[in-house]
């Protein structure tokens, strides 16, 4: 892909600055496994803060992030409510039964976005049936990433946590883009992550940082949440040097962040004018925008675009996804917007 100059195929791939690369040259270290790395220290504590959690744990990886909490939040033999579009069921590599005996039980969302709470409460009702596995967690993801970035319905979001409140179940936040919602919406994240049990953020999709991800948890969990966390091989030692890209993130890079919503909605007033593209989420919540082509087109049309140096991700033979983020210009998207708008005429 070294052609692709207007690189959509996820925030990913974007770069740190040279300000974030100077932040980390200069970070104050120590070996984070012994819980002596200053920096990592301050980040968790921050984010603590933020989220309105006691706790809040450095991770590598989402990926991580989110094995470590539905594995601390269950045990082996249960099974994990979950979207049939949730990033925990389609891109994790099966790693619930793989590494914590897990089946996940996965409901079609909504067009919101969000699991139908009456769907969620109709599976938990099954859960004391000794022919089921015992459903002990259900998981939400906001943004939704592969219906477009969707935000969640508050009001659905408070109706599944009664439901859960109920069924003494807990509620668990695939919240990598989360800070999409903040930028978005103007809400605090301790409004928005108050129904949750635990929560994972990423810093290595909107906010621009090379790695990182974060589980905010109770005080409670976080014994169970540090001892997995080692267990996935994520015990990492001068880590500092990545949590100072986070804090740069988190000063800089999030309070510009819906930069990326413009640039989104720049990129789907093109594919509205393509002959051979149709939009799915024609005005874009936040940076993910998701277009149809003619069936089992996909492949072929990324790769066409590509040869036009924009970069765009096949999601399904017939669905292209383009994602905007801070390493973009506006001139570079309004490039890419022309080529779309013009694509297949």
């Amino acid at each position: 892909m070294s052609t692709i100059k207007v690189d959509l195929r996820s925030d990913t791939v974007s770069t740190p600055c040279h300000a974030m690369r100077n932040a980390m040259a200069r970070a104050e270290v120590g070996d984070d496994v012994f819980g002596e790395d200053p920096t990592v220290n301050r980040l968790e504590n921050i984010v603590a803060e933020l989220t309105g959690f006691d706790r809040a744990v450095f991770m590598p990886t989402g990926t991580m992030s989110n094995g470590v909490a539905i594995r601390a939040l269950t045990s082996p033999g249960d099974e994990v409510i979950c979207g049939s579009r949730s990033h925990v069921y389609l891109y994790e590599r099966a790693q619930y039964a793989m590494l914590g005996c897990l089946q996940m039980h996965r409901i079609d969302e909504s067009e919101s976005g969000c699991i139908p709470p009456a769907e969620i409460e109709k599976a938990l009702s099954l859960g004391e049936d000794q022919h089921v596995a015992p459903r002990t967690l259900v998981t939400l993801e906001n943004t939704q990433n592969v219906m477009g970035g969707l935000i969640l319905d508050e009001r659905e979001v408070l109706e599944i946590e009664d439901i859960c409140r109920i069924k003494k179940v807990p509620l668990y936040l695939d919240g990598a883009r989360v800070w999409h919602v903040i930028s978005s919406s103007g809400s605090k994240l301790r409004k928005i992550l108050k129904s949750y049990r635990m929560v994972s953020m990423c810093f290595s999709k909107g906010l621009g940082c090379p790695v990182g991800s974060i589980l905010a948890c109770s005080a409670e969990d976080e014994r169970k949440v540090r001892f997995l966390r080692k267990q996935h091989g994520g015990g990492m030692r001068q880590a500092g040097i990545l949590a100072a890209a986070c804090l740069y993130a988190l000063d800089h890079n999030l309070p510009v962040l819906s930069r990326t919503h413009q640039y989104a909605r720049i990129i789907a007033r093109g594919i509205n004018s393509s002959p051979v593209l149709r939009m799915l989420n024609p005005e874009p919540d936040t940076n993910i925008v998701i277009a149809e082509t003619p069936d089992g087109k996909a492949g072929i049309i990324s790769d066409a675009l590509a040869s036009l140096e924009i970069g765009c991700l096949a999601l399904s033979p017939s669905t292209l996804r383009f994602v905007t983020h801070l390493s973009l210009s506006e001139r570079s998207v309004k490039y890419a917007a022309d080529v779309l708008s013009a694509f297949g005429g």
